[in-house]
């Protein structure tokens, strides 16, 4: 017999209807369970308390008890720490918060301009992807010739391997010969400068540098500017200049007095064997033409002037490459090329600031980070509120299904 089938015939146990068997098998389970056997004894105190009689000491104890038991069960229940809602609580504030800071860096900016005092040392390279206000300016309408090594292209026909070989012997001797003559050469020197300039009149110290390079028979090569003062933004130039070798000291010199000059930094570099590599390069390849000229006018079979003329195309390609070399390298030597970088900088008034001011001023710079932070935070709910909506409905769903699991478990444990 089970509490279930007890409490149904509690009544009748109690009226004395039921068999000798299944008054046997009552008292045997009031007997192993305890609260069967309370519920037994309460029944038959009410029943004494209607035939008016004495209610026992046993009634009043019995439900005492009860009562306490069911305070004790309050307390503990009241008592109990709500751990599944401060977890809950919990997640909902890391998810908040921890969301809200890790997505500032790609939320939508802000329009205003938080601060305005940094100041940009970009190069003249990485100035020239900057967008806002650079400009290009190109003067003279000539760019610099890139020359490579003195590498030979492979050989367009195999008979040009004749003709080539002993012109490049012919090349090294006439190298070799002009180095041990001892003839007087003229040394190819490149020169380049480079320096910073930080001035507070921007506008009037970018003017002169330009004015000074023109006096001193030099050009603007590029210029890139940025920074915008209407908006409170420092301003920056970076400049490439060139200027004749022969005035780049008295160019240097004046420029000292611009602003105030930083990190001047000057290089020469000796090109002059180099040069006159290229230059006994270029008078070989030139008499080598000569002759391959001459031999296509003897030449009578047509396999030889099909060779010959490939020749004279080769030759010809190297003459072009020398020339355009050496008058790379001419024009390096005779311009020095210069680097400029021009900063626009602000005087701070320095002052002394009293503890109020400090406090006035941390507790706005806290409200203001608190608004901004708040705001962010915002977006952030409303961005991924399309997410916690779908996320809600599977948690939803899942509680239904586990509940309804539990109350099917617990109906074939009660039957």
């Amino acid at each position: 017999m089970n509490c279930k089938e007890f409490s149904t015939l509690l009544d009748a146990y109690a009226d004395g209807s039921l068999s000798e068997a299944e008054a046997s098998q009552m008292r045997d389970h009031a007997a192993a369970c305890p609260d069967c056997a309370a519920k037994l004894t309460l029944l038959q105190d009410a029943r004494r308390m209607d035939e008016e009689i004495e209610v026992p000491e046993t009634f009043s104890s019995s439900w005492r008890q009860r009562i306490r038991e069911e305070e004790t069960m309050e307390e503990k229940k009241t008592k109990s720490f709500p751990w599944k809602t401060w977890l809950a609580a919990a997640a909902v504030l890391v998810f908040v918060l921890g969301g809200t800071a890790l997505t500032r860096d790609s939320m939508p900016a802000r329009s205003t301009v938080r601060s305005t005092s940094t100041q940009s040392t970009a190069s003249a390279k990485d100035a020239g992807s900057y967008n806002g206000g650079a400009r290009r300016m190109a003067a003279g309408g000539a760019s610099n010739a890139m020359y490579g090594d003195a590498a030979e292209m492979p050989m367009m026909a195999g008979a040009y391997e004749d003709y080539d070989a002993p012109e490049m012997e012919e090349a090294m001797d006439d190298t070799a010969a002009a180095k041990d003559s001892g003839a007087v050469r003229q040394e190819k020197i490149i020169r380049s400068a480079s320096f910073t300039v930080k001035t507070t009149d921007y506008d009037t110290d970018l003017e002169r540098l330009q004015s000074l390079a023109k006096e001193t028979g030099g050009r603007v090569e590029y210029m890139n500017t940025y920074g915008d003062a209407s908006s409170g933004q420092t301003r920056s130039a970076s400049l490439t200049l060139r200027i004749p070798s022969q005035r780049l000291d008295d160019f240097l010199s004046g420029a000292e007095g611009i602003g105030n000059v930083t990190s001047m930094t000057q290089e020469m570099q000796d090109v002059s064997d180099s040069y006159y590599d290229v230059q006994t390069r270029l008078e070989t390849q030139r008499k080598k033409l000569e002759r391959l000229q001459n031999m296509f006018e003897s030449a009578k079979e047509v396999s030889d002037l099909i060779e010959i003329e490939s020749a004279i195309a080769d030759a010809q390609y190297y003459i072009d490459r020398y020339t355009s070399q050496l008058k790379s390298y001419d024009g390096k030597v005779d311009y020095s090329t210069v680097s400029v970088n021009v900063k626009e900088v602000r005087v701070t008034e320095m002052k002394q600031v009293t503890l109020g001011q400090r406090i006035s001023e941390g507790f706005r710079d806290s409200m203001e980070a608190g608004m901004e932070f708040l705001e962010d935070m915002v977006i952030f709910l409303v961005s991924a509120l399309p997410w916690l909506i779908a996320v809600g409905a599977v948690a939803l769903v899942v509680r239904f299904i586990v509940r309804k699991a539990r109350k099917n478990k617990k109906g074939k444990k009660e039957a």
